[in-house]
């Protein structure tokens, strides 16, 4: 048992940002109490005191931030998506808005992150201070748990953990900071929901092999699991699939709703208002009238929209003194919004949302050990009527049945908050699959016919001939990794040192997402995730080996090992005849 303790779950998301946190002096209170920051500053009464804040800052004011900042002022958003290095769809569209910027290209997305997460940072001082007294929270000691998507490259995960650093969640700030754990997003949300769940009709029906996915629907990205039940009493989980993910999220009906616009307007009246078609709008800051039909859209028409209702929106000047048009359903200066409009505009993200399902549906149906019998929807576009309707219809067509836990929108920050409140021996999650093939470049002796030729490299410590360019996986991809596991793979080294030479070790960490990875480094598909740098220099003299070239020079001969713990994020540890010296830090590509 860990006594008092603080925890606290941020989940810095695509479009929105959430906090929890819970003291706890007692882990029986799993996922009790867990509070979430819902008085977010905001200068619109609309979108105050919610349960997250829009994750954006002011271009070129750093004190405006999330809902504070004007519709029409530009600002920096959709920033996390920058972290990863696989970037497409939206995130590219932004990014070259804002290199158009003249202080767009300047600054690092991690540098602009930490802004924000700063404020957010700020925030949940406040809150802390008025739940426990301003300095009685700072004498608990804190876990912070940081939430990512889990198609996250390991890359982007480092970024995230840099960029939650630079903010203050540090121990300068929080001297009391015990540990920071990265988990899931829908690993925090299946946590969140099994820990809902419990005493209620679903979670007695629950058996051993039974499954379900989760559907962590957001404002930029829709991101899935699946989950098989492991153990029951208390109900603990493995992953059944890889995850997978893609941009697909709330924010495209918005998008959708905007060429809608301009198709029912026509050209001329749309670029009255906008300044320009509705393809060429920026997404970065959107002009004021246009803007204000957008939150209208989103307030009125959207977020309640079930599948059959009308809306009207009121049109802005000089458009609002339109003579009623019936074709156009313009009357009284408001625009009319069909149900066959809306179901329109839906129907990017529903038709690939479905496509995503389907995916994880045969992907764990392949498995042949887990039955599949639950969708859970989390995240704030589950919370859509339409689109909670048309899932659920959907998984009932493939024999599913969709659920909707409570707390939707706020359940990954409230599952981050339970996820850190494990500690004693009990984890919610007992196997996670390892999302690609993680390995390290080796040269083996040159066997002839298994080797290329081109790849014979003679040895200059040992004159032997061996084969460079080849590939030792250490883990697969798919592979079961447990979560109370030290360590997931051991790799054995031999490294070589002629006498003056600093006693450091580079190797690189390679990785591929292919179903078979290639055995050559230099396939297609093989990319370099991290290069290792192992630090040697407390290994006593004595655990290497004098010999001798072939040139008669004298060289060092070291054998260590490096173990590598796959976690949500990945972990290293050197070991050399058994006992840990030194260090291994990871610089990432």
């Amino acid at each position: 048992m860990h006594g008092n303790r603080l925890v606290i779950g941020l989940d810095y998301g695509t479009t929105y940002t959430g906090v929890s946190f819970c003291e706890t002096t007692d882990t029986e209170a799993f996922g009790k109490n867990i509070e979430v920051i819902k008085d977010w500053p905001s200068a619109h009464t609309m979108i105050g005191t919610k349960e997250k804040v829009p994750s954006e800052i002011a271009l070129h004011d750093n004190t405006k931030w999330g809902a504070l900042i004007s519709s029409n002022v530009p600002r920096h958003m959709w920033t996390k998506l920058e972290l990863d290095t696989t970037q497409s769809g939206e995130t590219v569209k932004i990014m070259k808005e804002l290199s158009l910027d003249s202080r767009g290209p300047s600054r690092k997305p991690v540098d602009i992150i930490a802004d924000y997460l700063t404020h957010v940072k700020d925030q949940l001082i406040k809150n802390l201070d008025r739940q426990f007294g301003k300095g009685v929270w700072g004498t608990l000691p804190i876990t912070l748990v940081v939430t990512v998507p889990a198609v996250w490259s390991d890359s982007a995960k480092a970024s995230t953990l840099e960029a939650v650093d630079k903010a203050g969640f540090n121990s300068t700030v929080f001297p009391k900071l015990k540990r920071t754990i990265l988990t899931t997003e829908p690993e925090a949300a299946a946590i969140h929901t099994i820990q809902s769940l419990r005493g209620s009709v679903q979670d007695e029906q629950f058996a051993i092999g039974d499954g379900f996915i989760v559907c962590d629907m957001g404002g930029g990205t829709v991101d899935l699991v699946s989950y098989r039940i492991a153990e029951l009493e208390p109900t603990t989980l493995e992953e059944a699939t890889v995850g997978s993910g893609d941009q697909c999220g709330g924010s495209f009906v918005e998008q959708e709703f905007l060429k809608w616009l301009e198709r029912r307007l026509g050209t001329e009246d749309f670029v009255a208002i906008a300044g320009a078609r509705s393809e060429h709008l920026p997404r970065t800051s959107l002009p004021a009238k246009v803007s204000r039909m957008l939150q209208d859209f989103v307030f009125e028409a959207k977020s309640g929209f079930s599948g059959t209702e009308i809306n009207f929106l009121r049109l802005p000047a000089p458009l609002n003194a339109i003579v009623d048009d019936e074709l156009r359903g313009i009357v009284d200066g408001e625009i009319m919004i069909t149900s066959e409009d809306m179901m329109e505009m839906f129907d990017f993200s529903l038709r690939r949302t479905y496509e995503l399902l389907l995916q994880q549906l045969k992907q764990a149906r392949r498995t042949g050990k887990v039955e599949i019998k639950y969708v859970f929807m989390v995240g704030g576009f589950s919370e859509s009527p339409y689109m909670y309707e048309k899932i659920k219809a959907f998984t009932e067509d493939n024999g599913l049945q969709a659920i909707r836990p409570a707390y939707a929108w706020s359940a990954v920050v409230r599952g981050a908050a339970a996820k850190g409140l494990e500690g004693d021996g009990r984890a919610a999650i007992k196997n996670r699959k390892c999302r690609r093939h993680y390995g390290t470049e080796c040269m083996p002796i040159f066997v002839p016919g298994k080797h290329r030729e081109s790849d014979a490299r003679i040895c200059s410590y040992t004159g032997i001939k061996r084969a460079d360019n080849q590939m030792r996986w250490l883990v697969n991809k798919g592979q079961d990794l447990a979560t109370k596991a030290d360590s997931h793979a051991k790799c054995a080294f031999v490294h070589f040192f002629w006498p003056g030479d600093a006693r450091v070790s580079h190797m690189g960490l390679e990785a591929c997402e292919f179903e078979k990875a290639p055995q050559r480094s230099k396939d297609a598909g093989i990319y370099n995730v991290a290069t290792l740098i192992v630090d040697l220099t407390d290994v006593p003299q004595s655990a290497y080996t004098t010999c001798v070239s072939p040139t008669g020079r004298h060289y060092f001969q070291l054998c260590f090992e490096v173990e590598i713990s796959v976690q949500s994020s990945l972990e290293y540890s050197l070991l050399v005849q058994g006992v840990r010296y030194g260090s291994v830090t990871a610089k990432y590509t």
